[in-house]
C-alpha cells in the first residue's frame, strides 16, 4: 500500500510538472500561397502566409500568430526563396519588371484603392532589405497600375483618370480622363491597354504613351485584367465571360479567342515568353495555379 501510495505521489508530481512547463502543448501550422506572379526569368513570386496555432493537451487554442512573406518558387511549385516580409502590408498585385529584377506592388489598401506603389529589388546576388525599396504615394489612391515597356516609368489609373510617372516619382502626367476605369497595363510594346466599364459593358481601349491614338474596343473584342504579349504586342489575353482567351487588337474585326472555359483566376499574369499563365482563384484562401497556354492545360502548383 505504502508503495502505492508512493507512486501515486510522484504521478502526480509528474502531472504537475508536465501542466507547468506545457507537457502536452502542440503547435498547428497552416499555410497560404496566393497573389502569384511572374519573374522575368520564369519563376513564380508569391506571398506565403504562415498561421500558427499554439493548443494545450485538450485543443483549447493558448495563442496564434500570423506572418506573411514573399518569396520564389519554380513553375513545379518545388522550394521557396524567401525575398522579403510582408505581415500587415500584404504585396497586391505584384508586377514585376520588363528588364530588370525588381518587382512592384500596391500597397495601402483602403476603401477599394490603394495608397502606394512598392518598389523592391528582388536580385538573387544582392540582400533584400528597407534600403533596397522605393515608395510612390498617391491621393487619394491608386486602382491598378503596369510597368513601362522600359522600366523606367509606370502607368496607373484613378477611377476616372490614366496617369504615366516615372519610377521616381517625377513628372505625374494625365494622359486619359475615363469614367469608371477597372485595370491598366504596358510592360510590353508602344501600346497603354486600359479597361473601364459603360452601363453594363466592360469595355477595352488601347492608346500610346502619350495618350494619343485612342482605340475603343466592343464588348466583344475585350477580355478584363489584359495582359500583353512580349512577342506579340497586338495579343492581348485576359478574362471574358468566365473564360481565359486572348484578342488579337490588330486585325480589322477583333473578337475574343478562348483558351480555357470555367476559368476561376482573380488576376492572371503572363510569363515573359507567354508561354505560361499564373494566378490564384476567386473563393479560394489558397492556390496557385498555372495555365500552359499551348496545351490548354491547369496545374495547381501550391
Amino acid at each position: 500500500m505504502k508503495r502505492f501510495k508512493a507512486l501515486i505521489a510522484v504521478c502526480g508530481l509528474l502531472f504537475a510538472v508536465c501542466f507547468l512547463v506545457g507537457c502536452g502543448e502542440r503547435v498547428e501550422n497552416t499555410s497560404y500561397y496566393y497573389s502569384p506572379s511572374l519573374t522575368r526569368d520564369g519563376q513564380i513570386i508569391y506571398i506565403y502566409g504562415l498561421q500558427s496555432v499554439k493548443k494545450d493537451v485538450i485543443g483549447t487554442q493558448i495563442s496564434s500568430t500570423y506572418t506573411e512573406s514573399v518569396g520564389t518558387t519554380s513553375q513545379a511549385g518545388s522550394g521557396f526563396a524567401f525575398l522579403f516580409e510582408v505581415t500587415g502590408a500584404p504585396a497586391y498585385y505584384m508586377s514585376c519588371s520588363p528588364v530588370n529584377d525588381y518587382v512592384a506592388y500596391l500597397d495601402g489598401l483602403s476603401n477599394g484603392v490603394f495608397s502606394r506603389i512598392v518598389v523592391r529589388n528582388i536580385s538573387a546576388t544582392s540582400p533584400h532589405t528597407g534600403l533596397e525599396q522605393a515608395q510612390l504615394i498617391f491621393s487619394p489612391g491608386v486602382v491598378s497600375f503596369d510597368w513601362s515597356n522600359t522600366a523606367t516609368q509606370f502607368v496607373y489609373c484613378t477611377s476616372n483618370e490614366v496617369h504615366t510617372i516615372n519610377i521616381d516619382g517625377t513628372n505625374d502626367t494625365r494622359i486619359l480622363t475615363q469614367e469608371n476605369l477597372q485595370f491598366v497595363t504596358w510592360k510590353f510594346g508602344a501600346k497603354i491597354i486600359f479597361v473601364y466599364t459603360s452601363g453594363t459593358d466592360t469595355l477595352m481601349g488601347s492608346m500610346n504613351a502619350d495618350g494619343t491614338g485612342r482605340l475603343n474596343f466592343a464588348a466583344g473584342a475585350t477580355v478584363a485584367k489584359p495582359q500583353i504579349t512580349r512577342t506579340n504586342t497586338n495579343l492581348i489575353y485576359g478574362i471574358s465571360g468566365g473564360s481565359f482567351c486572348s484578342v488579337d487588337i490588330s486585325v480589322g474585326a477583333p473578337a475574343t479567342t478562348e483558351v480555357l472555359a470555367n476559368y476561376k483566376g482573380s488576376v492572371p499574369r503572363l510569363a515573359y515568353d507567354a508561354d505560361v499563365v499564373v494566378y490564384s482563384k476567386t473563393g479560394e484562401q489558397s492556390g496557385i495555379y498555372l495555365l500552359n497556354i499551348a496545351a490548354k492545360t491547369e496545374t495547381k502548383i501550391k
